[in-house]
């Protein structure tokens, strides 16, 4: 059976696209976040994945609308440290 070309934009495709300036904004706010969270994370406390979980917990802030990063960040450190449980003695 021969493909039929549509001679129309489907409505709901061409409503999520999304700006040249739209994207660079999350990709500023990303950055923004990812890097402060990265910071809050004591050395003694950092496991293998963590940053896995803060990068995950980042992107969905951040598709759920979220706009502050420091919001972000700390939410991101509170998933990220609450998966491994209290630290180690030492």
């Amino acid at each position: 059976m021969p493909k039929r070309k549509l001679d129309h934009v489907d409505e709901t495709k061409a409503s999520r696209r999304k700006t040249p300036g739209e994207t660079a904004r999350k990709i500023e706010l990303y950055s923004s976040a990812y890097k402060l969270a990265r910071g809050q994370i004591p050395p003694l406390r950092i496991r293998p994945y963590m940053f896995l979980h803060i990068h995950a917990s980042v992107r969905r802030q951040i598709r759920a609308g979220e706009t502050d990063a420091r919001v972000i960040a700390s939410e991101a450190v509170k998933d990220a440290l609450g998966m491994y449980g209290p630290p180690l003695a030492s």
